[in-house]
């Protein structure tokens, strides 16, 4: 059975208390040539949509700034599986490999908080 040319990573936040900012991060895999896209879940996706935010940066450059809206990155069921993926425009190349995302939790109106998890996934291609 053939490999895939795609390597799929995640990191986890754990947000434990309202209006706060979590931070996490990981290092991409080693034989990861280009980065091509993320996604991003929670284990509560209203909690998600209303109430987060996070800045995310790969190789020490801004790919999503500060306050950048978890709503604009969820993906929801009506979208296709292969379709989820949030594609970055240009492949980014791993450099120190580094992936970092500061996700912060604030009030709304249509939530109450509870503790979430937060997953941000990264799709890479591997080295030929």
């Amino acid at each position: 059975m053939a490999r895939s040319k795609i390597i799929k990573e995640y990191v986890d936040v754990q947000i434990t208390s309202a209006n706060a900012t979590f931070k996490a991060n990981f290092e991409v895999d080693k034989h990861a040539a280009l980065i091509i896209g993320i996604a991003i879940s929670s284990n509560f996706d209203d909690l998600l949509y209303y109430r987060g935010s996070q800045r995310i940066s790969i190789n020490e450059m801004e790919i999503y700034p500060e306050e950048y809206e978890s709503k604009m990155l969820l993906q929801v069921l009506n979208v296709s599986v292969n379709e989820r993926i949030i594609k970055l425009g240009e492949d980014i190349l791993p450099g120190n490999r580094q992936v970092e995302i500061d996700y912060k939790d604030s009030d709304h109106p249509a939530t109450n908080f509870q503790p979430y998890r937060v997953r941000l996934y990264v799709y890479s291609k591997l080295q030929d």
